[in-house]
């Protein structure tokens, strides 16, 4: 018995008869259900105010603006804590400042 003889029952010799049909038939209920969320769009258009349709329209901007403040708050509050654990405290500025005048050329 040889190898092809052996692989023969785990190798898939074409799609199952029915899958066609199964698509076929998915996509037609696919299809279906867009028709009808088009058709509730668009009647939910139709009844909708253009008052409502105008404050829609401005939204997105408004959701941006808001994240550009936070962001810019947290950035700054992040900067501040930064620059307060970076900073060097007076009493322990450069050690330049305890080194005798006599001694400026290691300055």
């Amino acid at each position: 018995m040889n190898d092809d003889e052996r692989l023969r029952g785990y190798r898939p010799a074409g799609p199952p008869p029915d899958l066609r049909a199964r698509i076929l038939h998915a996509g037609r209920a696919t299809a279906q259900r867009c028709a009808k969320g088009q058709r509730r769009a668009k009647a939910l258009a139709e009844r909708s105010s253009p008052e409502r349709s105008r404050r829609c329209d401005w939204l997105p901007a408004v959701a941006a603006a808001v994240l550009i403040v936070l962001f810019g708050v947290l950035s700054y509050r992040l900067q501040a804590d930064i620059d307060a654990k970076l900073t060097v405290p007076d009493d322990r500025q450069a050690v330049e400042q305890w080194i005798p005048p006599d001694m400026e050329g290691l300055r």
